[in-house]
């Protein structure tokens, strides 16, 4: 039994149409030398999308998870103050083509014209967020289209539906070739506790929302960005250092899931190549118990999350071999070699 916790390294958007992992040398060593397989990361009736797909990795069953959850889980993760009775959403500016087709992520022109009991936050790059306050009841009437299953799409197809203002909203933002779309609707709502201390390491307001939400410790330093220009070495070494203390630290990457939104296929690849050489390299070579996988793959060519089982790789255990296909709630079982959650 490893006396150090394990880490699961979750990089995001890893996997597309192109990606094996013979063809990056530390991920290649690490499926030959240990075990290595698939998880089915996307909980039946949920989209191919961080929030679930990440959950289920942690364990938590699809029937426990809130279909929507979102908007508030990025509420929470950059701190802002929510009510039982608020509407919240997230929100991405999107670049226009001259056929008025979504074309990819856009950097914000400025705050754009919203109703009087809406709430915005910039959340640092495309990404911002919409608080309408008390408007909880609206959320089983709306439809909302997430921006990166939308790319290439005449805007007018995509507006939100069942709620003129969020329409409004998108109208009014548009201006040189930008538009603010809103998606990921919730109000507040409960997930499963893990039920074991763990910790996270990361930068992306999602996986701290998730990881306060399910009671995990959340940890980020300057540096840390959700994106390629991230800090990698500095983002093991803390893992590894947590390591000591949890369990479990969850280890989440995301610059290649960035990279692939904005449909920069050579960005990606050399992003998951830096990610092979800093950070599996250094998990490699520390002996600690650790999962590399994917939640989703995310698709260079299109902008888009692709579902479908996503591949994973074991080291420092004593498991060896494919372990074939399995249900993304093993991720934590495998990777705490049974230390949490009782033996496979």
């Amino acid at each position: 039994m490893n006396k150090r916790g394990a880490i699961l390294c979750i990089v995001d958007g890893m996997c597309d149409e192109g990606f094996r992992l013979e063809d990056h040398r530390h991920l290649a060593a690490l499926k030959e030398a240990g075990a290595h397989g698939t998880f089915a990361t996307v909980p039946h009736s949920f989209a191919a999308e961080s929030y679930p797909c990440i959950a289920t990795l942690l364990g938590a069953e699809a029937d426990k998870l809130p279909p929507l959850a979102r908007g508030y889980l990025e509420a929470l993760g950059a701190d802002i103050t929510v009510e039982q009775q608020d509407l919240i959403l997230r929100a991405s500016w999107i670049g226009l083509d001259e056929d008025s087709c979504l074309c990819g992520p856009a950097k914000p022109p400025g705050r754009p014209m919203l109703p009087q009991n809406c709430e915005y936050y910039e959340l640092g790059g495309y990404k911002a967020l919409l608080i309408l306050r008390g408007a909880a009841s609206l959320l089983p009437h709306i439809i909302t289209h997430a921006p990166h299953t939308c790319m290439g799409r005449m805007l007018e197809d995509v507006l939100p539906e069942g709620e003129e203002s969020l329409a409004d909203i998108v109208r009014f933002s548009r201006a040189a070739g930008h538009v603010l779309l809103p998606w990921g609707e919730s109000i507040p709502c409960r997930l499963p506790a893990l039920g074991f201390r763990a910790a996270a390491v990361g930068a992306a307001l999602i996986v701290k929302g998730l990881a306060k939400a399910m009671g995990m410790d959340f940890y980020s330093e300057t540096g840390f960005t959700g994106d390629t220009d991230t800090d990698l070495a500095a983002k093991t070494k803390l893992a590894l250092e947590l390591a000591g203390q949890y369990p479990l630290t969850l280890l989440h990457i995301n610059g290649a899931d960035e990279a692939a939104h904005r449909q920069n296929a050579m960005q990606k690849r050399a992003f998951v190549q830096q990610v092979d050489e800093v950070v599996i390299a250094a998990l490699r070579q520390s002996g600690s118990a650790a999962l590399v996988c994917s939640d989703h793959g995310t698709s260079p060519l299109n902008g888009r999350h692709m579902a479908g089982e996503q591949p994973f790789v074991l080291a420092g255990t004593a498991f060896r071999g494919d372990l074939g296909h399995l249900p993304g709630g093993e991720a934590v079982k495998i990777a705490c070699c049974g230390v949490v959650n009782g033996k496979l």
